[in-house]
């Protein structure tokens, strides 16, 4: 969820293996593991401009804290575009992504709800995403399917979508430094400007937009800010709204356990290994 905030969005990074884009996906996970916005009170602060940038940034963390909120995200590169929402909450969480290329388009909708994960996604993504066989897509397009998030390569299309994970979806290393005072969605926010790491060791621009002044809780996160849509840069924003509301999800009544279908090992979402 780790250019469009993988940080949210760690799934997309699934999806976007599907479809040979091996930079994103490893963008996607890469960065400091360990989230530093532990603490379930929130920072509030006056006014930015007596904090520097690094300050600003650690603040935002525990902000964040494990509150839920509402995620809507858009990622590009090349001709691809993934598009997720969704909310996390205390003990369950729940995000769409659409991935498109060209006449492509890969749907999935992913849920946690306590230490089971579940999927429901057309037979495009079933197929290229999950690894399930051509047959077994067809059968099973649009269903829900289960498995344990103890299982580490599933897990990856339910991260993030727990409060206690949010904190760590918006990682990002120094140098930090302040970027101009905006406006988002009606907000006046301040820049702060750090990066994320691909897996080639490449840095990549990250802009983190906070509240000027009030509980410093991000608004917006923009990864290459300036690259145009449709370059061969990766490109993404994810804005986030609804701090601290109320989400609970309730699990489908009836699902099929994923890890019975054996989705083949070679896939990037896969592993046959119960936790």
């Amino acid at each position: 969820m780790r250019p469009v905030s993988a940080r949210i969005v760690a799934a997309t990074a699934t999806a976007a293996a599907s479809i040979g884009l091996t930079s994103l996906a490893g963008l996607a996970l890469a960065g400091p593991a360990g989230a530093t916005g532990s603490s379930t009170t929130t920072s509030t602060t006056s006014s930015l401009n007596t904090l520097s940038a690094q300050a600003a940034y650690d603040a935002a963390l525990k902000a964040a804290g494990r509150q839920s909120v509402h995620f809507e995200s858009e990622l590009s590169q090349g001709g691809v575009t993934i598009e997720v929402s969704g909310d996390s909450g205390a003990n369950s969480g729940a995000q769409t992504i659409t991935v498109t290329r060209g006449n492509l388009i890969e749907h999935v909708k992913a849920m946690v709800v306590g230490k089971t994960g579940y999927i429901s996604a057309n037979a495009t993504a079933l197929r290229y995403v999950v690894g399930l066989t051509s047959a077994q897509s067809s059968k099973y397009a649009n269903k829900w399917l289960s498995f344990p998030t103890s299982n580490a390569g599933l897990a990856e299309l339910v991260a993030g979508l727990e409060n206690a994970q949010v904190a760590n979806e918006l990682q990002m290393t120094g140098p930090f430094s302040y970027g101009p005072t905006t406006t988002v969605h009606g907000q006046r926010v301040r820049a702060v400007r750090g990066y994320v790491t691909s897996e080639t060791g490449s840095k990549v621009r990250v802009v983190l937009y906070l509240p000027v002044t009030g509980t410093p809780t991000p608004v917006q996160e923009v990864t290459n800010p300036g690259a145009p849509k449709g370059s061969s840069t990766i490109h993404g924003t994810v804005t986030l709204t609804d701090w601290g509301q109320q989400i609970s999800q309730t699990a489908p009544s009836h699902a099929v356990s994923l890890l019975k279908l054996s989705p083949p090992s070679t896939s990037g979402a896969t592993s046959t290994t119960a936790g």
